[in-house]
């Protein structure tokens, strides 16, 4: 293998790298992505079990609540 064929390899394998490493990058930037919007998702999750919870809670202060009868 002379110098040039290897020379030649030398630089497909840096530049295979570093089209590895962009590709890493955006995975990793569309992880972030996906991330943040779990989280904000998470976060309207549990306003929304709150809201239920509330509503159950009223629900129930009122069967409790004595009826006048007429």
């Amino acid at each position: 293998m002379s110098v040039s064929e290897r020379t030649w390899g030398a630089f497909k394998s840096f530049v295979l790298y570093q089209e590895t490493i962009k590709a890493i990058r955006d995975d990793m930037a569309a992880l972030a992505r996906d991330v943040a919007a779990l989280g904000r998702a998470h976060a309207d999750l549990r306003d929304r079990v709150s809201r239920l919870e509330g509503v159950i809670d009223g629900v129930a202060m009122v069967g409790r609540q004595r009826r006048i009868e007429e």
